[in-house]
């Protein structure tokens, strides 16, 4: 069987395919996300549920993670938000099993930051640094049926 080398970034965005870790992380959605439903418990799933937010802001703006609708009160209109149950869950799951409570923190705040559609933060590097982190735990516990070679790249 011939072993697999799998080059890795110093860092970018996962969204663009440049990810830290994104030779390994492409390879974790390979082996370890199922095409339908949840992945195993631990890092897989955590892996599923960063991703999936971070799909639905870059794709979508946060168009189906945050439900909006208009409140009147006399003369005055507001926006209301409700997070979409589906997100909700995800959302829970990260809190429950995230193992860094501050990179937690960080997600909640962007995630209130970018409510409504198209409303794009700042701060949405924190889907990567969490995507990373998942990584790291990923490559530490050996889930990855794969021998690589982590190589930096210098331009």
């Amino acid at each position: 069987m011939d072993e697999k080398v799998i080059i890795d970034k110093p860092s970018g965005s996962y969204w663009d395919c440049e990810g830290k870790y994104q030779g390994l992380y492409d390879l974790a959605w390979q082996q370890l996300i199922p095409i339908e439903g949840e992945a195993e418990d631990g890092w897989p799933e955590l892996l599923r549920a960063i991703s999936r937010i971070g799909y639905d802001y870059y794709n979508n703006g946060f168009g189906n993670l945050w439900r909006e609708w208009e409140e009147y009160d006399g003369d005055e209109c507001y926006t209301e938000y409700k997070m979409d149950s589906y997100y909700e869950e995800l959302v829970e799951y990260i809190e429950d099993n995230l193992t860094n409570d501050d990179l937690y923190k960080e997600l909640r705040s962007f995630m209130l930051d970018a409510q409504g559609y198209g409303n794009w933060s700042d701060h949405a590097d924190i889907i990567d640094r969490i995507i990373d982190y998942i990584m790291e735990g990923i490559i530490e516990d050996g889930l990855l049926e794969a021998k690589w070679i982590r190589k930096e790249l210098v331009d």
